[in-house]
C-alpha cells in the first residue's frame, strides 16, 4: 500500500513538473491584463474563462514539448519526467491533449473571436513543435507571437481585440529579442538539433539582431501610458524594466560567448514587465 502511494506521488509530481507551473501561470496573468486594458472589471466572467482557457493551452504545450523532445532530453535533460522514467511518454501526450481540449472547450463559451484565436493558437503550437522549432529564427518569432497573443486574447474576451494591441507589440518585440539571445547562449547545446540564427549568421550578428528587437521594444514601452491605457505606476516601473533590459543588451554585446547572465536578466525583466503592466491597470 505504501509503495503504491509512493508511486502515485512520484507520478503526480512528474506531471506537475512537466506543466512548468511558474511559466504556465504567467499566461493567465497576461490574459487578465489584456482584459483590464479593454475595460473589464476586476472580476469578469468572460475574462476568467479566457484566463482558464489560455492557461490550459500554455500548460498543455509543456508536456507536448516533453513528449516530442524525449530523445533529446534523454541526453540534454535526463532528469525530466520521461527520461527519468517517472512517467511513460503516452501519459504526457494524453495529458497535453486533455489540457488542449479543455482550453478549446472553454473558449467556445466566451465568444467566437476567442474560439477562433484558440483554434489558431493550437495549430501554431503543433506547427512549432513539429516543424518551426528546428528552424531557429522562424521558431523565435512564433514563440514571441503566441506569447504576445495572450494580451489580445484577454481583450478579445471583452469583445475588443485591438484594445491591447500596443501591449502585444511590446511583448512581441521583447520576447523575440530574448528568444534570439537564448539561442546565442545555447549554440553548443543546439548543434545537430536545430538550425538557429546564431548558427547561420554567427553569434555576434545574432546578438545584434536580438538586441535591436529588445531596444525597439523598450522604445515603444511608453505608448500605453501616452495613450492613457495604463497609469503612472506603469510608466515608472517600466522605465526600470527597460534599463534592466538595456543593461542585459550591453553585457551581451560585450561578450557574446558568455551570455548566461544576460539571458537570466532578460527573464527577470520579462517577469517584471508583466508586473509593470499589472501595476499600470491599478495606478
Amino acid at each position: 500500500m505504501r509503495s503504491m502511494t509512493s508511486n502515485l506521488f512520484i507520478t503526480l509530481r512528474a506531471y506537475i513538473e512537466s506543466l512548468r507551473l511558474f511559466t504556465s501561470l504567467l499566461v493567465p496573468a497576461v490574459v487578465y491584463i489584456g482584459g483590464l486594458v479593454a475595460g473589464a472589471s476586476f472580476f469578469s466572467l468572460p475574462l476568467v474563462l479566457a484566463m482558464l482557457s489560455f492557461f490550459f493551452l500554455g500548460a498543455g504545450s509543456m508536456p507536448l514539448n516533453d513528449y516530442l523532445d524525449r530523445e533529446i532530453d534523454a541526453i540534454v535533460h535526463p532528469n525530466r519526467p520521461i527520461p527519468s522514467k517517472r512517467v511513460k511518454p503516452n501519459e504526457l501526450l494524453f495529458l497535453s491533449l486533455g489540457l488542449f481540449a479543455s482550453g478549446l472547450f472553454i473558449s467556445y463559451f466566451i465568444n467566437l473571436i476567442c474560439f477562433a484565436i484558440v483554434c489558431f493558437t493550437l495549430v501554431f503550437i503543433f506547427l512549432y513543435e513539429l516543424y518551426f522549432k528546428k528552424m531557429g529564427f522562424a521558431g523565435n518569432v512564433i514563440v514571441a507571437f503566441l506569447s504576445a497573443m495572450s494580451f489580445t486574447f484577454g481583450s478579445s474576451a471583452l469583445g475588443h481585440p485591438f484594445a491591447s494591441v500596443f501591449l502585444s507589440i511590446i511583448a512581441f518585440l521583447l520576447f523575440t529579442g530574448r528568444e534570439i539571445l537564448k539561442d546565442v547562449e545555447d549554440v553548443s547545446g543546439d548543434e545537430g538539433i536545430r538550425q538557429t540564427l546564431p548558427m547561420k549568421v554567427g553569434r555576434k550578428k545574432a546578438a545584434i539582431i536580438g538586441s535591436v528587437f529588445i531596444i525597439a521594444g523598450a522604445f515603444v514601452t511608453p505608448l500605453p501610458f501616452v495613450l492613457n491605457q495604463l497609469g503612472l505606476g506603469y510608466l515608472f516601473s517600466i522605465i526600470l524594466v527597460d534599463l534592466l533590459g538595456l543593461y542585459a543588451v550591453i553585457k551581451t554585446l560585450q561578450d557574446v560567448n558568455h551570455t548566461t547572465k544576460s539571458v537570466s536578466l532578460l527573464r527577470i525583466a520579462s517577469g517584471l514587465g508583466i508586473f509593470s503592466f499589472l501595476i499600470g491597470t491599478i495606478l
